[in-house]
């Protein structure tokens, strides 16, 4: 059986003397060709990536971000710094920045100390169970109190559109007896009509 030679491949061994010019392969010296000149020059092999025949984006260093402690304990030089001068020594976010950067070497921007000083604080807060109890309370009479200024301002403007006063109490309560009958929907259509 045959066995399949290429014909791109050269298959001559170091032996075998080159026809064309009656020399060994061993025997010839290497000449570099001058190539013809490019419109854009070539890009240096440090830009570009091994084997690679396209030049590769170099990477923009994007700084490290600094994670915001969750108790003072944790927090660093820098953000003792931050919370010592804001809060002690009252300085003018401008001199607080300066001094950001002087420790840390970072610029940063106009609003990132401030925004981190506020994130500091909340996350430094602590809430002891009582707390917990207390907050549960102040948020029920908020609520309470705004349903029932909801409900004057309503009687209020049920008063304009009628030229009749009514108590809350009351206004409240037909309300919720007009949802709970379904009537809500009418009562708006006429309202449309009457417009």
């Amino acid at each position: 059986m045959s066995t399949f030679t290429p014909i791109n491949m050269d298959t001559r061994t170091n032996e075998e003397m080159d026809i064309d010019t009656g020399v060994a392969p061993a025997d010839l010296v290497c000449v570099q060709v001058p190539q013809t000149p490019r419109k854009r020059g070539r890009k240096r092999a440090s830009e570009t990536a091994p084997d690679s025949p396209t030049p590769v984006k170099k990477a923009k260093a994007t700084p490290e971000k600094r994670t915001i402690p969750t108790s003072y304990e944790e927090a660093g030089r820098e953000d003792r710094l931050l919370l010592q001068m804001k809060d002690k020594e009252n300085k003018t976010w401008s001199e607080i920045r300066e001094a950001w950067f002087g420790l840390t070497g970072v610029q940063v921007g106009g609003s990132t100390l401030s925004i981190r000083y506020a994130r500091l604080k909340a996350n430094f807060v602590t809430f002891t169970p009582n707390d917990c109890a207390k907050l549960f309370e102040a948020k029920k009479e908020v609520d309470d109190k705004l349903e029932q200024e909801r409900w004057r301002m309503i009687a209020e403007g049920l008063e304009t559109k009628t030229g009749k006063k009514f108590p809350v109490g009351a206004v409240q309560k037909k309300f919720k007896e007009l949802v709970k009958k379904g009537n809500s929907a009418i009562v708006a259509k006429e309202e449309d009509d009457e417009a």
